[in-house]
């Protein structure tokens, strides 16, 4: 059970990473899709194998991403309600 959570836990830190990333290389792209120096970068940012710098990958990756980490938190959502009903058939509650 521990394990579940355990690995929800580190997805949902994956994900807010891969976000992070992607909304630093959305901001980064000026009107046109070059480099406005608000972030400059420094070559492309590899997470997983995607790489950053293409304003549209960025947005896709970024969809991506979100919907990664609404799974993990239902996955932890699930797994503490499965805690809750294995500690409540040893000591109910009142």
């Amino acid at each position: 059970m521990f394990a579940v959570i355990s690995t929800a836990a580190s997805g949902l830190a994956t994900e807010s990473r891969r976000i992070e990333a992607a909304a630093r290389s959305i901001a980064s792209a000026g009107p046109d899709g070059s480099e406005s120096g608000l972030y400059p970068a420094k070559g492309a940012v590899r997470i997983g194998s995607v790489p950053y710098g293409d304003p549209v990958d960025s947005m896709v990756t970024l969809v991506e991403a979100e919907n990664a980490y609404r799974l993990n938190a239902a996955v932890l959502g699930v797994a503490s309600d499965m805690l809750g009903t294995l500690l409540d058939a040893f000591e109910p509650r009142k």
